[in-house]
């Protein structure tokens, strides 16, 4: 599974039609009555999470030409309150307390939902792509009802297309950024999970799935159990949970619990600023093998306060939807600045080919930023050679003595900044000079070069692939050092690291390919270290 022409806000108390248009339409098939409305003013809450001030937002979509399904209500609030009891119960043994997301409820056993009906027919909202038509609608629906919006976390429930109950499917399923989309259909009701059959099978795979595509919308991402917790803890609900919830043992893992910590709708207490910007720079990592470990560590430091700090060993094929086999650890930071892991190879199920390692870090606002790196086993050993990152020497004198093409709004001076926000960018609009491209520095003085350092923008188009190295005693006249290949990935530093140490004051870089074999080259940073 992947990442107005009115409105009615659905609730077990009030019944509310809101409009864009004049419209008017037969209410009787819809959950809840105004006439519920005195019996429930004064409901006496004891949910233990009703007083988060932050709570997931439920919306019923309903395309023009698709119909409800009967008694959603009910039946999706209890698949709610029984995930949301299960996240409790997951987060205490990760060490977590019993935090759980917020629900706007009407009373102990149901939730308000905001029932939206679509402008539109099902081609509108497809499975592949639909979910943006549906998501402008839900976000214009809270321009004008800005008290519904009670965070930044949608679940959003469409009803099956196919009017088959034994074959459900066609809208969006899947979770984008704060979003995410689930069907609806007859059997969805927890009293069918685990009773066999092929009622109780899609009860799991769709009622499952729900709560995997939820904790997408919760910022979770894809992971598996590590191997020596799976006999006690089953299945990791952000890998394959979708096909176990309800039917067999089916967990958080540590890496889920600890990005729910810094999840807006499971926070205890209001802030201003959830999911702005943040970002971290590690200014230092070294990893090592010993004890049948593999062991990262490092210092960083950040724009916004971080307080737990996750990793994944991540199999080839790597990221994107191929991360489910993804093996993780998190833990809280050490101090202000500091992180350390201690990954047991007998928590890997694989010991071969590449491995993509990311280390994310969880900002108290809910952001996340991240970084990865690549390493190898050999005979069931990692190779993490490039699992570093260097203290590089200051660029403070250092200069940009050269250059065969430049944008004026990316020149090659920025690659000395260490800010990646700035590029050098070669021209690719107005003049189309095909490769090799380069840039000469000038490092003030002489310096003992043990290796370079590259990092990348994020969008890795045109991003420097191989390259050759030169140094010069006086800026003009130049020495082959290295050729080097630089592997493609956005925001890590890339290490290359020369033969002997190499004392000299002139480098110029030159790149002969791009990744995607584009004409331009581009890069964010440069930097030398010497140890």
């Amino acid at each position: 599974m992947k990442n107005n022409r009115f409105y009615l806000l659905c609730g077990f108390a009030l019944l509310t039609i809101f409009s864009c248009k004049d419209i008017t339409q037969d209410l009787s098939n819809l959950e809840g009555s105004t006439s519920s409305v005195a019996q429930n003013q004064s409901v006496t809450l004891s949910n233990e999470w009703r007083n988060n001030p932050y709570k997931l937002n439920v919306i019923y979509f309903v395309p023009n030409d698709v119909d409800s399904i009967p008694n959603f209500r009910k039946r999706l609030s209890r698949i709610l309150l029984d995930a949301q009891s299960m996240f409790a119960n997951n987060m205490d043994r990760e060490g977590f307390g019993r935090k759980s997301f917020g629900l706007d409820l009407v009373n102990d056993s149901l939730i308000n939902i905001i029932y939206l009906a679509g402008n539109f027919g099902k081609a509108t909202y497809p499975y592949e792509g639909g979910s943006g038509a549906v998501k402008s609608e839900v976000d214009a629906y809270y321009a004008l009802n800005p008290s519904a919006k009670k965070s930044e976390h949608n679940l959003i429930v469409i009803p099956t297309y196919n009017t088959d109950p034994a074959n459900p499917g066609g809208p969006p399923f899947y979770g984008t950024g704060t979003s995410c989309y689930a069907l609806d259909y007859v059997n969805l009701d927890a009293k069918n999970l685990g009773i066999g059959g092929d009622i109780g099978w899609k009860a799991t795979v769709w009622i499952g799935g729900m709560i995997h595509e939820l904790g997408h919308g919760l910022n979770a991402s894809h992971n598996h159990m590590n191997k020596t917790l799976e006999p006690t803890l089953g299945t990791a609900l952000m890998g394959s949970g979708n096909s176990t919830y309800g039917l067999s043992t089916t967990s958080l893992t540590k890496t889920t619990a600890a990005t729910f910590n810094n999840s807006q709708v499971f926070s205890t207490v209001t802030r201003s600023d959830w999911y702005s910007a943040a970002s971290v720079e590690i200014t230092s990592l070294s990893s090592s093998f010993s004890s049948n470990k593999i062991i990262v560590s490092g210092k960083f430091t950040t724009t916004k306060p971080v307080q737990d700090v996750v990793i994944w060993h991540d199999r080839t094929p790597y990221g994107g939807n191929q991360d489910y086999d993804a093996v993780q650890w998190a833990t809280k930071v050490i101090g202000q600045d500091s992180f350390r892991f201690e990954c047991p190879l007998a928590d890997f199920y694989d010991l071969t080919s590449e491995y993509q390692l990311r280390i994310g870090f969880l900002h108290e606002n809910g952001s996340r930023s991240t970084y990865s790196y690549l390493y190898n086993f050999v005979n069931s050993v990692p190779d993490l050679s490039k699992v570093v990152v260097h203290d590089l020497l200051p660029t403070t004198g250092w200069s940009i003595i050269g250059t065969d093409s430049q944008e004026s709004a990316a020149p090659a001076s920025n690659v000395l900044d260490k800010n990646r926000s700035t590029i050098w960018h070669t021209q690719w609009s107005a003049v189309q000079t095909p490769q090799p491209h380069y840039f000469s520095v000038n490092m003030g003085a002489i310096r003992a070069v043990k290796g370079l350092a590259f990092r990348n923008r994020d969008n890795l188009n045109g991003a420097m692939k191989d390259i050759n190295i030169y140094s010069s005693t006086n800026g003009t006249t130049w020495t082959l050092v290295k050729t080097a290949q630089l592997i493609k990935v956005s925001g890590s530093w890339i290490n290359v690291d020369l033969t002997s140490t190499l004392n000299t004051r002139y480098l110029k870089i030159e790149s002969t390919t791009s990744w995607g074999d584009f004409f331009y080259s581009n890069l964010a940073d440069f930097g030398v270290y010497s140890n």
